[in-house]
């Protein structure tokens, strides 16, 4: 397994825009899918492409199964999220092209890259497969695995192990090996201002009714203090030890110097373990389309990032308690619950996770660490409540420092992926 090796596989990857969200690019999530399958299929594991009602396309495939030895997972996703602005890309999404030692593209760190990772340690573990292995690579991790539940149930006995390797995580730092012990949950849901009126010009009705942008952005307001401290009522942080980041450190991950944070006593637990809330878009007539109206309707969507241990059904019902009370001026306003998902655990005192530790110490040149995530990954909660004695272990080819995950310009350090590979073939070869 050379880096020529892993690029290729990868920009061969990146190539296909498998965005999940889109349905223009239904038949890209269909090419991804078979490209994996056939990948997994030369290596001669028994595949399969399923797909239950109303789900994207997912990847399963094995070894042939030995009851005398313990089997372990191995997931990553193979769609992506969209573009987004496309002038704020400096290569074009979907031409993978490499720099400096990172291969740029969409889904180039999440996470094909995770695809990658799994592809090449089964490679090399065929010849004296120590293990029963398992695949699983989704495509609707980047919608929030809507099907997920009902899929695992369905395939219980194809997924079914006694260790799952999540490849959908990262690295804190370049060069850093990492292992991610906690994720947090996410519910969203959309903000409908609708008032019983019809849009009229400013002169004649201004003054007399709130427009629909006053009233969002009232509600909008309500959810922060002036110290960016959240308001919603009834989310408890979770309690865990976790490194410091340094505001230097976030402001490089951020990209600007001259960005100012919100003051609070721990960067990461703000981060990592305590709840935050975004709004993700607003609805609304354009400046250069603007009419003098006063405008009756308007919506935002919001996301809310959940500490680990929170309940995503309480929380929902928190945040729609919330936008209820600071409704300003008896407005007409509607709650649309949208996706919602719960955190993750995960024990860094687990068998499987020691010594990967020990590997990561091993091969790459600093001390392995251990954080939370911001994100989510749906998945892992599903796997965790249908198989609770399966060890669950949370790693990744990207970083949070330069990856640029979701966001234009998104790129994997080629040789984290070498590193991760070696590390995982060294630790399966000596599970217990």
């Amino acid at each position: 397994m050379s880096v020529e090796e892993i690029t290729k596989l990868l920009s061969e990857l990146v190539e296909i825009p498998s965005i999940s969200s889109d349905k223009t690019h239904r038949e890209d999530v269909d090419s991804s899918a078979q490209y994996v399958e056939n990948l997994f299929a030369g290596l001669g594991l028994n595949t399969q492409i399923i797909k239950v009602a109303g789900g994207k396309p997912a990847v399963v495939a094995q070894t042939q199964i030995d009851p005398s030895k313990k089997t372990v997972l191995l997931y990553a996703h193979h769609d992506v999220q969209p573009v987004g602005d496309i002038s704020l890309w400096e290569t074009q999404p979907f031409q993978p092209i490499v720099k400096d030692g990172r291969l740029f593209g969409r889904g180039s760190g999440d996470n094909k890259a995770g695809v990658v990772v799994h592809y090449f340690v089964v490679k090399q573990l065929l010849e004296n497969l120590p293990v029963n292995i398992k695949v699983f690579i989704e495509g609707e991790e980047e919608i929030g695995s809507p099907t997920m539940n009902t899929f695992i149930e369905q395939n219980r006995e194809a997924l079914e192990a006694d260790v799952i390797v999540i490849a959908d995580s990262g690295n804190v730092k370049i060069g850093v090996p990492t292992i991610t012990t906690s994720l947090r949950g996410l519910v969203d849901a959309i903000i409908e201002v609708d008032q019983p009126m019809r849009p009229i010009h400013s002169g004649v009705g201004g003054g007399i009714v709130p427009d629909a942008f006053m009233i969002l952005s009232r509600i909008i307001a309500s959810f922060h203090n002036d110290q960016g401290e959240l308001q919603i009522e009834g989310l408890t942080p979770t309690d865990m030890n976790v490194i410091e980041l340094e505001e230097s450190y976030m402001k490089k991950m951020l990209g600007s110097d001259n960005i100012q944070l919100f003051k609070t006593e721990s960067i990461s637990k703000r981060l990592w373990l305590e709840p935050s809330l975004d709004v993700l878009a607003i609805d609304a007539p354009s400046v250069a389309d603007a009419v003098n109206l006063v405008i009756p309707k308007a919506s935002a969507k919001i996301s809310l990032r959940l500490p680990p241990t929170e309940d995503p059904n309480h929380a929902m019902e928190m945040l729609e308690q919330h936008v209820i009370k600071n409704t300003p001026w008896n407005a007409s306003v509607k709650f649309i619950p949208n996706s919602k998902g719960s955190g993750v655990v995960a024990d860094p005192e687990k068998p499987f996770t020691k010594e990967l530790v020990k590997n990561f110490n091993n091969l790459w040149s600093n001390e392995t660490v251990f954080i939370g995530i911001g994100g989510s990954i749906p998945f892992a909660n599903d796997f965790v409540k249908q198989f609770p004695n399966a060890e669950l272990v949370l790693v990744g080819a990207a970083d949070e420092e330069l990856g640029n995950a979701h966001a234009p310009n998104e790129s994997v350090q080629l040789d984290h992926i070498s590193l991760l590979i070696e590390s995982l073939i060294e630790t399966i070869k000596n599970i217990k």
